[in-house]
């Protein structure tokens, strides 16, 4: 509440600042968002409960003074968090010029392409797996912060400087704010690549017990998306990631860090099949490999412990494109024979609005 509170007053000077209040093109009482309702079938050995239904809605307010002002404030309502009210987003967006603009306030750090798309837009249930790993998690989150964005066609540049301590939380002595870049070209109308390079760390901590070490830490991010009309009815989409993440932490004598590495594929079509109550068939595929960073004695053998995800689902869209039945499954295999893999089925409605 105190953030949101900020945020207005924000809101309230900026406008004093522009020195009118032009209630003709104010666009005040914009929303969007999407709803969700899912079954999930649970595959591991003895799971309990062995299935599950829970509910989810993403709820946007865009309010848009004029030309130069907007903003946005998300909320999130999570049946499988005790019916739990998150605030997501809450930020303004000052355009300075025709190219440039200035976000300020609490949104989703510009790293990686899984974890920065919106929700509504994907073609599985769930984001990739290797976006909500720990290691990618300490790279891209939502935090507090101002982020100059530039586009020039066909280039985009997000530069952004945060708390470093993440969302709804104030900036503190025992983390260091965290610097992020992203850049995004279009090399054509149907194909774009995305690079991203971000940093965290902690400064040096003394008290009762002693110094902590100061550590820094970086992760890059490279993707590829591709959107390939195969003809008036079908469309090819490819997306591709691969993330380089730093261990966080400070340095340990006699132990040695190795970063981690995440990789997400995926495929999918899409194809029209008339103005029915079923409008598009769009079965596909994706795989995840993530390989957890680790800190380990110098000259010890790295551990088994990579995670293979093979995703799995066939969307329909009834009546539009924005109401979405997803059938789906999710494969996990573990590179340690002593993990059992197991497949989750799902059931999704989806509707956007």
């Amino acid at each position: 509440m105190k953030t949101a509170c900020m945020m207005l007053t924000i809101f309230c000077l900026s406008v004093l600042a522009a020195g009118e209040f032009d209630t003709g093109c104010a666009e005040l009482m914009k929303f969007s968002g999407y709803g969700l309702f899912r079954w999930d079938f649970y595959g591991m050995e003895n799971a309990n409960p062995e299935n599950g239904m829970r509910s989810y809605f993403n709820v946007n307010w865009d309010p848009k003074l004029n030309s130069h002002v907007s903003g946005r404030m998300q909320l999130d309502l999570n049946s499988n968090s005790s019916n739990s009210v998150r605030l997501a987003d809450i930020y303004l967006n000052l355009k300075l010029t025709g190219s440039i603009s200035l976000m300020g306030g609490q949104f989703k750090v510009p790293f990686g392409y899984g974890w920065t798309r919106p929700g509504g837009s994907m073609y599985f249930a769930d984001r990739a797996f290797s976006t909500i790993t720990t290691d990618y998690r300490n790279y891209a989150v939502r935090d507090n912060g101002v982020c100059l964005v530039a586009g020039f066609d066909p280039v985009r540049v997000d530069l952004g400087y945060f708390n470093g301590v993440g969302a709804n939380k104030t900036a503190e002595n025992s983390r260091n704010g965290q610097f992020a870049a992203r850049v995004v070209a279009d090399a054509a109308s149907w194909l774009s690549l995305g690079a991203a390079f971000t940093t965290i760390g902690q400064p040096e901590i003394e008290d009762s017990t002693g110094t902590i070490d100061s550590w820094s830490s970086s992760g890059m991010d490279f993707y590829a998306v591709a959107r390939y009309p195969l003809g008036e009815s079908a469309k090819l989409f490819f997306e591709g990631e691969y993330a380089i993440l730093g261990h966080t932490g400070a340095d340990v004598a006699g132990m040695e860090k190795n970063d981690a590495s995440c990789l997400s594929m995926g495929v999918a079509a899409e194809f029209g099949v008339g103005d029915g109550f079923v409008r598009n068939v769009r079965p596909a595929v994706r795989y995840d490999m993530v390989d957890p960073s680790t800190m380990l004695a110098e000259g010890a053998d790295e551990p088994e412990n990579n995670v293979n995800v093979l995703d799995f689902c066939v969307g329909l869209d009834l009546t539009g494109n924005r109401n979405t039945l997803m059938l789906g499954a999710r494969n996990f295999s573990f590179e340690n024979e002593n993990v059992d893999g197991h497949t989750d089925i799902y059931i999704n409605w989806r509707m956007n609005f």
